[in-house]
């Protein structure tokens, strides 16, 4: 890139940037289940300075990523999924990355797809707890009860765990008693935990 062009791609991912803050689910902050109008118009105005910024920079991976995150949260998890898939070819090391393909492709019933991100996500980072109960989830939805009880057992090994990793556990050890086939998608999943009997 031209000196300018640098100028410009930098300036574009900032505003870019700057225009989703607060307004995507990243690190346990979630805004309003339902972007309004205003929020919408914002999220558009951030992918058209992202395409750009890949326009510029096509191994951008981080825009890549952030343009996954917008289509995250305008409700489009197809179009999510495609662009955390992007940057993971760019840079698969990035747990962040492998994460929310995996993440994406569960709540599209993408089994297979969602073990093999979570499992990247894994090897990206093994200490991390969270991750493994990604992994966990993923194998759970595949229906592969035994693998997602070792996995839930290893994220748990250390003592008290998380909120999210406790659920897990309880949704494994749930299928496992009543010998039934868990739902395949994260939505359908949650239907089912609500409604079942206690």
């Amino acid at each position: 890139m031209t000196r300018d062009q640098v100028e410009e791609h930098n300036r574009a991912f900032e505003q870019a940037a700057q225009l989703v803050r607060g307004e995507i689910i990243l690190h346990g902050h979630r805004p309003p289940s339902s972007p309004t109008a205003s929020v919408r118009s914002k999220l558009e105005r951030a992918l058209q300075l992202f395409v750009r910024v890949l326009e510029l920079n096509p191994k951008n991976w981080g825009a890549m990523w952030l343009v996954g995150k917008v289509h995250q949260r305008l409700g489009d998890q197809s179009a999510a999924f495609t662009w955390f898939v992007r940057a993971y070819g760019v840079n698969p090391s990035q747990a962040d990355v492998a994460r929310e393909a995996s993440l994406c492709a569960m709540s599209l019933g993408r089994s297979e797809e969602a073990i093999a991100y979570a499992r990247s996500a894994v090897e990206s980072q093994p200490s991390n707890g969270g991750l493994q109960a990604n992994m966990a989830l993923a194998l759970l939805l595949a229906g592969r009860l035994d693998e997602a009880k070792t996995a839930i057992d290893e994220a748990t090994a250390g003592g008290a765990a998380d909120t999210i990793s406790q659920t897990v556990a309880s949704m494994i050890d749930h299928f496992i008693a009543v010998g039934r086939k868990p739902p395949t998608t994260t939505a359908a999943l949650e239907d089912y935990w609500k409604k079942r009997p206690i």
